[in-house]
């Protein structure tokens, strides 16, 4: 399936509640960091692709690839390791809907 929304978002800004919310919405499959990590094969694909993409040798082409083999039931995203690469996975995915969810550190300290 291809990826419909990203979610551009740092870990610890509230993406596991944007996770939560989008799956009420409808998004019933979304990936977050908390459930990539327990998953060792996983963790291990995500080593790989940081190493290709420090070697700047992966296309729009690879990227779609790698989603349809690794998540083929995934719609939307959120979380790190994503967040690292949302430019590249909205280039692969130009149909899909981009979020940048920014958390203001400075009301975070107050509550």
């Amino acid at each position: 399936m291809p990826v419909e929304v990203i979610v551009a978002g740092l870990p610890r800004s509230g993406t596991l509640s944007m996770c939560e919310a989008l799956t009420q919405l409808g998004y019933h499959k979304s990936m977050h960091m908390a459930k990539l990590i327990v998953n060792p094969t996983q963790m291990a694909v995500w080593t790989e692709i940081y190493g290709k993409h420090l070697e700047k040798t992966w296309t729009s082409h690879d990227w779609r690839q790698m989603f349809n083999q690794q998540f083929p039931e995934y719609i939307a995203v959120t979380d790190a390791p994503f967040c690292d690469f949302a430019v590249e996975i909205a280039q692969a995915y130009p149909e899909a809907k981009v979020s940048f969810y920014i958390l203001s550190y400075s009301l975070f300290f107050f509550t």
